[in-house]
């Protein structure tokens, strides 16, 4: 019996890779997976290229098609293997890779460098473009009045022949929902920090400022890769927790009664969305993704709200939010939608072989 396989490369193999390479299998399908993480020192960054050079060639040729999670350094030759054997490629688009922020030093469009140039010609390359939302394929107007970011692939690339499409990540509602009983007055948040710039970019500054003015409130920030951030001194009523299980993440957005998602660059949040269908109640930062995630089961704000508006929010007892917050993710984003996708996608390339 025939199996049809899939290349797929990445850089990191977060949570929402992962759960499309088993959805992948769930398929019927065999992922042949390239994995290159984003090293730096210039000895494993071109053992990372050699690497691609060798295993894309062998995966491509087995594959019916090629996805990359994201665009950077790690999809081109894989790519470039793709199109030599006539076959199809996709890659999927998260933030990084559609957006420039000068003010966090963030974003594949930010210089005008190879990477820049390689990312273009990476678009170029593939056949379809996926975003995880829609602001990365045309720009979020509220990030650029709020830090100047310039977003969206169609801004910085105007005239691209590649399809771009809507393709927002999945969510298993059957597993995210809530194991444990709210604790009243608790507050969680959930990021891979390891750097002075993600701290930042996920509104880490802003979640600490709310901790102080709520000193009777629990803060929970949840991912902390390094302790050696050169935090301030934090107040007493803020837990540091590093990297969770998805089953310890589970138990946290269970006994927490809200979710803070302040990134000042998201596509759309895997955690906000595991924690509303836990029924978290979600305060975010009205850009990109996040609003559409949120609706009017929490609270959105912006660059200039006011913090006493935040800290009003978190004082008040959230009737059925927390409820609401699930039924709206388990509508918008349910693991059928995804699989669809995948399937069209797939066949086409089947069609196109």
């Amino acid at each position: 019996m025939k199996v049809n396989k899939v290349t797929l490369v990445c850089t990191v193999k977060n949570t929402f890779v992962l759960k499309d390479i088993a959805l992948l299998e769930s398929l019927g399908f065999s992922v042949l997976l390239i994995h290159s993480p984003p090293y730096k020192d210039p000895f494993r960054f071109f053992f990372n290229r050699f690497r691609e050079f060798f295993l894309g060639f062998f995966y491509v040729l087995q594959s019916q098609s090629t996805i990359s999670w994201f665009n950077d350094y790690h999809s081109f030759l894989p790519l470039f293997w793709t199109k030599f054997f006539g076959k199809k490629s996709t890659i999927i688009v998260g933030g990084y890779d559609a957006v420039s922020s000068p003010s966090l030093a963030y974003g594949v469009f930010l210089k005008k460098n190879s990477r820049q140039k390689i990312a273009r010609l990476n678009y170029s390359l593939s056949d379809q473009i996926w975003v995880v939302h829609k602001s990365l394929a045309e720009g979020c107007d509220q990030a650029k009045k709020d830090t100047k970011t310039q977003s969206g692939i169609s801004h910085f690339i105007p005239n691209l022949q590649t399809p771009i499409v809507e393709v927002p990540t999945a969510y298993d509602a059957t597993f995210w929902k809530p194991n444990e009983r709210k604790r009243k007055n608790t507050v969680l948040t959930v990021a891979n920090i390891s750097d002075q710039r993600t701290f930042k970019r996920k509104g880490i500054p802003l979640f600490i400022s709310l901790a102080k003015a709520l000193p009777s409130h629990e803060f929970t920030i949840a991912g902390i890769k390094s302790l050696r951030l050169n935090l301030d001194p934090l107040p007493d009523n803020i837990q540091l927790l590093e990297t969770q299980t998805r089953e310890q993440l589970k138990t946290l957005y269970s006994k927490n009664q809200f979710y803070f998602q302040g990134s000042e660059i998201e596509g759309l949040p895997n955690v906000l969305c595991e924690a509303m269908l836990c029924e978290c109640v979600p305060i975010g930062k009205a850009v990109f993704g996040i609003p559409d995630a949120i609706g009017n089961t929490g609270l959105l704000f912006k660059e200039n709200t006011d913090r006493g508006v935040l800290v009003d929010f978190l004082k008040k007892e959230p009737e059925h939010l927390g409820s609401k917050a699930r039924q709206r993710i388990q509508k918008a984003y349910p693991i059928q939608k995804r699989e669809k996708a995948f399937l069209d996608m797939l066949n086409r390339s089947e069609i196109h072989e």
